[in-house]
């Protein structure tokens, strides 16, 4: 993995790839050094041209101390430049959330946190080049849900799922718009239904990859 550091007088227009400069990875104190791993740009560039849309970034490297000041982790990978919480204006987080997923590199390493709109305005994704896998989805504020997949197949008779409590779908009920207690049961069945017959999607009650793309 290569990180290379910048320097925010020196460097901040930078062209780090054809659509991220340098001064996007800057730490949101504005101290001058910052970290940036290579790796990161070619991902980040990569959900750009997937989702022919700008890439916002919330979050990049953080300077030790300003981790410290707003709670972070203290093995936090924004320390390292190896990280960036993004958005994308008019694209579900779920969606760019499913899409880094998908991607070659993610699939034995590399960190995946999905904030949903539902926990923090406007959502965002956690995306890092970890040499290992991990994947989480927000709870509240800073606490959240180690799972193995970023969003699981779930459906009624799912044994995490029935007459139990399962993040997982209380984030497709908030989707769907119907109580969210975590329960799924058969009004969510029904309305998720509802909503794959009108997403021209399989009809089947069952929340997996493409349900999951299609919030």
């Amino acid at each position: 993995m290569s990180v290379v550091t910048y320097s925010l007088k020196k460097n901040w227009n930078k062209k780090l790839s054809k659509n991220f400069c340098a001064y996007e990875f800057a730490c949101n104190d504005k101290s001058d050094k910052f970290l940036v791993s290579t790796e990161l740009v070619e991902v980040l560039q990569q959900v750009r041209d997937h989702f022919g849309k700008p890439v916002q970034i919330n979050s990049a490297y953080r300077s030790p101390a300003y981790n410290i000041s707003i709670g972070g982790s203290s093995h936090s990978q924004h320390c390292l430049g190896t990280a960036a919480d993004i958005c994308i204006k008019g694209i579900d987080p779920i969606r760019i959330a499913l899409y880094v997923a998908s991607l070659p590199y993610f699939k034995s390493h590399g960190g995946i946190g999905y904030y949903s709109r539902a926990q923090v305005t406007g959502g965002f994704v956690h995306v890092d080049v970890r040499g290992a896998p991990s994947r989480w989805i927000s709870k509240v504020g800073t606490s959240y849900k180690v799972v193995s997949k970023i969003m699981p197949t779930i459906r009624q008779d799912s044994k995490d799922c029935y007459n139990s409590v399962s993040y997982a779908v209380t984030v497709l009920q908030r989707h769907l718009g119907v109580k969210a207690d975590g329960i799924f049961g058969a009004g969510t069945k029904a309305k998720l239904v509802e909503w794959q017959k009108t997403h021209g999607l399989t009809a089947d009650g069952i929340c997996g990859m493409a349900t999951w793309g299609s919030f």
